[in-house]
């Protein structure tokens, strides 16, 4: 038989910690039932002291008065009455006062503890809602923020007159808003960023930042901590189902335009069926394969698609109707805008589901009216155009003599330092290319099992590519002097994605970069050279060597901070990003018949539409101009001197 032994006291201390822990209404009713307990013990020991506490009923009363305010200490009389008047009145302090302040004061350090989380929910509607807290969500805000005049039509379009951005994060605390405030374009305009903590796959915490009432949301992807079962995307399109679910349960609410970031190509389509409402998918292996391969096709371009791509930089793509115009030719209308430059239009089939985008477009082509214009321009208040130069008169198109785009006769030579989750893309992405061929030694720690698998793709012959595999780490001198790095063309050296933080990715590269600088100081041809960062703020370390830099979380921010706020974007960056069609190169001026001298962007514009091309600008001799050498959409104009080392930045078909 088992022996129970009697503990009241720890069973009575038991009891008192559960109550406790209940929170601050359970403890307030302890104390006022302590404070209870200790007025009528008072009471009945002064009793016996005679009047006026004679009665249980002022007794207490008078014992209740001593232990609330011990102002009344000094009113009695007698030994024995001040004797439990000054026990009752010490108890007082401690039970009363200490124990009030005690718990109210906890109270307030746990309810602002809470807040300071982001667990309150938020009421809100037509607010830019942004889920997930990765390396883009920083860019996304301030993108956002300084995109003045598309945040301007963007809140008309929903009838709303202040910008409202949440922010739904994992964590939620000092550091991510002293993170908001330390970027150079938010600042002190962090404040005006709601912060609340949830994730996205979950719908409870969906509901807390008011997603379905949201004028557009952005998902963008984690780029780091990737786990073997539950990536990234998989998150991303559980995202895009529970809004979906929220939705359903409100028969007739109208979804919120997604803007979502996909990694893997192959789980764009799923991303699609995922959600009903309105959606534009981004590939960012495959936007960021594609801009290598267009770098390493025309060296230079990164600086031109950087420039487009953001909201904040010199000039960005607008695309807007003007019913006004219908019915110009477009030569007409690029005579027209004297401060931008027109690349094209959209227009829209079935319904507003899919656009299709219509660059470089013959001068004869009449603006119809569900077309809208693509346009360069500096800021959405250089949207206008001079009346006296618009002429309905017929454009002879007939007369254009079509350039050839250059294409290299022998195969191209590329070295690929590092592997992350863009190699393949990037692999992928050269076999496109019909008419080329390339040689690609791909230099690595990834063990070969692991690069064959993603490479699975490849298992068909492939003529026009030809890869070589070297288990070698480039941030050791020996090893780098074995890649042959100076008997190649074009060096691409991408952000490894083994390293649990950007820093430390970046801090590899640019040390292999480094190292690779001495191998090609004593080459006797310099190839082109392309470093992929993770980090903006590295960029500045090497910006004196002779490099082309690709910041990837940035160019993703960029582009879904723009297709957020104009939906038309992703399918012209997808036109200009992929093979064939139009398509973003260098020429020379003498292709034009230019010799060096003075001339005007206008007379090149007139040039250009002889070949059928349109000029975006100027690339300067970078020798001759170190800091502004890019000059899209100059002043039309203005009289430039051109050297025979100057090139144009043209928009061109390739067919």
């Amino acid at each position: 038989m088992r022996f129970t032994k009697l503990r009241i006291r720890q069973k009575i201390l038991f009891t008192l910690e559960r109550q406790l822990v209940k929170g601050a209404h359970y403890q307030l009713l302890l104390v006022a039932a302590l404070i209870g307990i200790l007025s009528l013990v008072g009471g009945l020991l002064v009793m016996p002291s005679g009047p006026p506490t004679s009665r249980l009923g002022e007794s207490v009363w008078w014992a209740f008065l001593r232990l609330s305010d011990p102002g009344y200490l000094g009113d009695d009389e007698g030994g024995w009455r001040r004797l439990i008047s000054t026990l009752i009145t010490v108890a007082g302090y401690v039970v009363f006062l200490g124990s009030l302040v005690a718990i109210i004061t906890t109270w307030m350090n746990r309810k602002i503890r809470d807040l300071e989380q982001g667990l309150t929910p938020v009421t809100a509607n037509n607010h830019l809602l942004i889920l997930g807290w990765s390396n883009r969500t920083i860019h996304i805000a301030a993108e956002i923020f300084q995109s003045v005049g598309r945040i301007k039509r963007f809140l008309l379009r929903f009838g709303t007159s202040k910008l409202q951005v949440i922010i739904l994060s994992e964590e939620v605390g000092p550091f991510q808003m002293q993170e908001l405030k330390d970027h150079p374009m938010i600042g002190s305009r962090a404040s005006e960023i709601v912060l609340r903590t949830g994730s996205a796959i979950d719908r409870e915490h969906l509901r807390r930042v008011d997603s379905l009432n949201a004028s557009a949301i952005i998902v963008p992807s984690l780029a780091y901590g990737r786990r073997e079962l539950i990536n990234p995307d998989i998150e991303t399109i559980k995202c895009l189902l529970s809004l979906n679910a929220e939705a359903s349960r409100y028969p007739g609410h109208k979804l919120p335009y997604v803007v979502a970031e996909i990694q893997d190509e192959f789980k764009v389509a799923a991303a699609y069926r995922s959600y009903s409402g309105p959606l534009e998918v981004v590939g960012s292996n495959t936007i960021l394969s594609r801009l290598m391969a267009q770098n390493i096709r025309h060296p230079g371009l990164s600086e031109v698609y950087n420039e487009i791509l953001s909201q904040i930089v010199n000039n960005n793509l607008f695309c807007q109707q003007f019913p006004e115009l219908v019915g110009f030719t477009i030569g007409s209308l690029k005579k027209a805008f004297t401060k931008a430059v027109i690349l094209g239009v959209v227009r829209n089939t079935k319904g507003e589901s899919t656009r299709v985008p219509d660059l470089n477009l013959p001068e004869n082509h009449l603006l119809a009216s569900d077309e809208r214009l693509v346009v360069l321009a500096k800021s959405s208040a250089d949207l206008v155009w001079n009346s006296d130069l618009l002429s309905r008169e017929p454009i002879d198109s007939q007369t254009r003599t079509p350039l050839p785009v250059e294409e290299p006769a022998e195969t191209i030579r590329v070295l690929i330092l590092g592997w992350n989750e863009h190699v393949p893309s990037l692999i992928k992405e050269l076999c496109s290319y019909e008419e080329e061929s390339y040689f690609v030694r791909l230099v690595a720690l990834r063990p070969l099992k692991e690069r064959e698998k993603e490479l699975q793709f490849l298992n068909e012959p492939q003529k026009r590519v030809t890869l070589e595999h070297v288990i070698a780490d480039y941030i050791r001198e020996s090893e780098i002097l074995r890649t042959e790095a100076g008997s190649f063309d074009h060096i691409v050296m991408v952000s490894s994605d083994r390293m649990e933080e950007e820093e430390e990715a970046d801090a590899r590269t640019m040390v292999g970069y480094v190292l690779l600088e001495e191998v090609l100081d004593k080459a006797p041809k310099r190839p082109s050279v392309l470093l992929e960062l993770a980090d903006p703020s590295n960029e500045s370390l090497i910006r004196r060597f002779q490099a082309e830099v690709i910041i990837s979380p940035m160019v993703l921010s960029h582009l879904l901070a723009g297709i957020a706020l104009q939906r038309d974007l992703n399918s012209i960056y997808n036109e200009l990003f992929t093979v064939g069609g139009a398509e973003i190169i260098f020429r020379e001026p003498a292709a034009y018949g230019i010799s060096p001298g003075e001339i005007s962007f206008q007379e090149i514009e007139s040039l250009a539409a002889v070949h059928g091309e349109t000029v975006l600008g100027l690339a300067l001799d970078p020798l001759l101009h170190r800091t502004n050498s890019l000059l899209l959409n100059p002043e039309k104009k203005q009289k430039r001197p051109l050297t025979e080392n100057d090139r144009l930045v043209v928009l061109t078909t390739v067919y």
